[in-house]
Order: structure tokens, then C-alpha cells, then sequence
């Protein structure tokens, strides 16, 4: 497993937040509706940050945000909204496979960091490359970012 340091530009997302794994494939689908029906130019892959432990919770607790990354000026609608994301510097690897080895590559990015002077600075992101609902479980490709800052 590759690990890296990187710094991550500002940039503008379109995004919802929610609580309960089972309403993510449909918000997925919502943003892709969204981005497709406003022909709105995207920039990078679908991400998930998640605001609680998704080891220490229940599958109807975990709280998370789910976007992705546009260009232009454009407004939000219904429960989508528009921000503009700091440009921050993270730790982060990419994990393919399948989703049930997740919580090594979470510990390895933490022990990581620690054992090279950083400190874990807000909630894990996983940027979906190949890994929205409709790829198999076993196939997915995804970057798995910390925000970190040196000691």
C-alpha cells in the first residue's frame, strides 16, 4: 500500500449530508441527477466524508456528507447544496477491493501519520475513483484521505 502526504486544493462542491447507510446509493443518484440534468462540469470523483466513527456506530447513526467536486457558478436545489471546500494537506492511499479490508487501510493511514509527526486534523473522506453503488463490492478503487497537520 502506497502511502502519501499531498496538499488538496480549494475547490467548490455540489453536496448533500445524511444519516443512514442504507440512503447512500440514493443519494448518489441524486447528485448524478443533479449534475447531469444542469450540465454541470465535475472535476473530480464522488466523495463520502464521514463525521462518526463508521466502525463504532450503527448502520442508521453513521453521519456523513456525500459530493462532488465542480466547476462554475451554480446554485444549489432542493436538499443539494453549493460550498467551497479549503485547500488543506492530507494523507491518503488508494484501496482496491473489496470494502471489507477498509478498516485496515484506515489504521494503517493513522499509524502512518503518527509515526511521521502528523496529526489527524477532522473526518476521513473517501474519494469513490471506481466504487459508486453500482460497482461490485469487490471491484472498487478508492482513495481514502485524512486532513493532517504536522506537530
Amino acid at each position: 500500500m502506497e502511502i502519501k502526504f499531498k496538499n488538496i486544493k480549494e475547490r467548490q462542491v455540489a453536496y448533500i449530508i445524511a444519516t443512514g447507510r442504507a440512503h447512500i446509493p440514493h443519494i448518489f443518484g441524486e447528485l448524478m441527477d443533479y449534475i447531469t440534468k444542469n450540465n454541470i462540469s465535475t472535476i473530480e470523483h464522488y466523495y463520502c466524508t464521514f463525521f462518526n466513527n463508521t466502525l463504532d456506530v450503527d448502520h442508521e447513526e453513521l453521519h456523513y456528507e456525500i459530493g462532488i467536486p465542480l466547476t462554475g457558478d451554480v446554485p444549489g436545489e432542493g436538499r443539494i447544496q453549493i460550498k467551497k471546500i479549503p485547500g488543506n494537506q492530507v494523507v491518503s492511499t488508494i484501496h482496491k477491493g473489496s470494502y471489507n479490508q477498509m478498516n485496515h487501510v484506515y489504521h494503517t493511514l493513522l499509524e502512518h501519520s503518527i509515526k511521521n509527526g502528523y496529526i489527524i486534523s477532522g473526518p476521513a473522506t473517501e474519494i469513490y475513483i471506481k466504487g459508486t453503488p453500482e460497482v461490485s463490492r469487490n471491484e472498487v478503487s478508492v482513495e481514502v484521505r485524512f486532513p493532517v497537520i504536522k506537530k
